[in-house]
C-alpha cells in the first residue's frame, strides 16, 4: 500500500512538473485567448480620453511565420465632461474588433512579432458625436510559451480611426494576454 501511494505521488509530481518546461513552443494551428489592457486617444480636445478593453482573441497559423488573428474587445471608455448629457465626465461601454495578420520572427518558445490590422470601435452613447470608428493599425509584441500549449504575451498597438465629417483619431495602447494553442 505504501509503495502504491509513493508511486502515485511520484507520478503526479512528474505530471505537474512537465507543463512547467516550455520546450520549443506549440505546433498547433489555432489559438484562443483572453487579454486585458489600456489605450489612450491622442490629440487635443479628444472626446474619449482613454479606455480599458478586455478582449477575447482567436488566431490561426497559416505558414512560414504568418498568423491571422481576430480580437473582440469589451471595454469601458472615459469620456470628457462636455460630452455627457448630465454635464459631468462619465464612463461609456464600447465594443469592436481587430482583424489582421502578424509575422512571427521566431516560432520557438519565445515569439517576437509585428502585425497589421483593421480596427473598429462602436461606442454606446449619444449619436451626435459619432458612434463608429474604423481604420488601419499596427501592432508589435512578444509571446512566451510557459507550457506546451499555453503562452503569455504582451503587445503594443497603434490605431488610426476614421469617422466621416470628423478629424482623424489616433490611439496608442498596450495589452497583456494569455493564449492556449490547440
Amino acid at each position: 500500500m505504501r509503495k502504491t501511494v509513493t508511486t502515485i505521488v511520484l507520478a503526479l509530481g512528474i505530471l505537474a512538473a512537465a507543463p512547467a518546461q516550455a520546450g520549443t513552443g506549440s505546433f498547433a494551428n489555432r489559438s484562443l485567448g483572453l487579454g486585458f489592457g489600456a489605450f489612450k486617444f491622442m490629440g487635443e480636445n479628444e472626446l474619449i480620453s482613454w479606455g480599458m478593453p478586455i478582449t477575447l482573441e482567436g488566431g490561426y497559423y497559416l505558414e512560414s511565420g504568418f498568423d491571422l488573428y481576430l480580437r473582440v474587445p469589451f471595454m469601458l471608455l472615459y469620456q470628457s465632461a462636455f460630452v455627457t448629457s448630465s454635464g459631468g465626465p462619465g464612463m461609456v461601454f464600447a465594443t469592436g474588433g481587430q482583424f489582421g495578420a502578424r509575422y512571427l520572427f521566431l516560432e520557438e518558445e519565445l515569439r517576437p512579432f509585428l502585425g497589421l490590422h483593421l480596427s473598429g470601435i462602436y461606442i454606446f452613447r449619444d449619436s451626435a458625436f459619432g458612434n463608429f470608428f474604423f481604420g488601419p493599425g499596427a501592432a508589435g509584441g512578444l509571446e512566451y510559451f510557459v507550457g506546451e500549449s499555453v503562452a503569455l504575451g504582451g503587445r503594443v498597438y497603434f490605431d488610426m480611426f476614421i469617422n466621416i465629417n470628423q478629424p482623424l483619431r489616433f490611439a496608442l495602447g498596450g495589452q497583456v494576454y494569455v493564449s492556449t494553442y490547440f
